[in-house]
């Protein structure tokens, strides 16, 4: 009995022992999903560049993890500049850039750490068929590379932005406020505006399926959001549309969160 009490206690020992580590084998600072005590719509702080903190707006969160979108355009950037002709994300400069020179200029060693190499296949129920006849192909192209920075597809933007939202309904061929970006007072050092407005437009991921496929006149376009906020096609070496990077990071309990005014 002496025996049987003495292995009571010593598993009763370990076991406090993980607890008041929160978790064996787990970083101390990362919280359980159920228990992140941050929700979509909220706004952090994470990583600088162009000597500029950097803000982000959670988008979603699962298993100890959120992702993130910029809240503000951060630079003015073509989605590719090789002058190749058709290019997706997977083989544009924009990809290129934003997992190497700006991953590496914006966090810090330890920063880098929590950021996560992810890959998305989309909404579907978000899309649109090619053709009548058939599902696919779909008419937005996906991301699905594995990436540490991304920019948002067409079905992730409806997702995050306009569903989650609370806008059961999504119709391209109309401006929505969701959908509006304000550049960084460095990035409004890069933007040459046509007309005065405070807003940029700014870049998703990819071209249609038509661009890259079928049409000719439209190979080198790309999709993009509008200062307006509307959906439309922009030369893929335009210099007029801001980058609005996106990652999926782990939670840790001493990121600066933004208290809501």
């Amino acid at each position: 009995m002496k025996n049987k009490t003495l292995g009571i206690v010593a598993f009763l020992g370990i076991t406090g022992l993980c607890i008041g580590l929160s978790g064996c084998g787990k970083n101390a600072d990362t919280v359980a999903g159920s228990s992140i005590p941050i929700e979509p719509g909220e706004h952090v702080m994470y990583g600088s560049y162009q000597g500029e903190p950097v803000e982000w707006r959670v988008l979603d969160k699962k298993d100890g993890e959120i992702l993130l979108l910029s809240e503000y355009g951060l630079d003015i950037l073509p989605f590719d500049d090789s002058g190749s002709g058709s290019i997706i994300w997977e083989n544009s400069s924009i990809r290129n850039w934003l997992n190497n020179e700006f991953y590496n200029s914006t966090f810090s060693k330890e920063e880098q750490e929590n950021i996560l190499v992810s890959s998305s296949e989309g909404f579907d129920e978000n899309n649109e068929s090619v053709s009548w006849q058939s599902e696919k192909p779909y008419w937005h192209l996906e991301r699905k590379t594995e990436d540490k920075v991304f920019l948002l597809s067409y079905t992730e933007m409806v997702e995050y932005l306009i569903i989650n939202s609370g806008l059961e309904f999504y119709d391209h061929q109309y401006a929505y406020d969701e959908l509006l970006c304000y550049p960084t007072e460095y990035a409004k050092q890069q933007l040459y505006q046509v007309f005065d407005i405070d807003t940029c437009g700014w870049w998703l991921c990819n071209p249609e399926y038509s661009e890259c496929v079928e049409n000719d006149d439209f190979k080198t376009y790309s999709e993009m959001i509008t200062a307006y906020g509307q959906l439309d096609l922009a030369k893929m070496d335009s210099i007029q549309n801001a980058v609005r990077p996106a990652m999926w990071v782990t939670w840790q309990s001493d990121m600066e969160t933004i208290e809501e005014e």
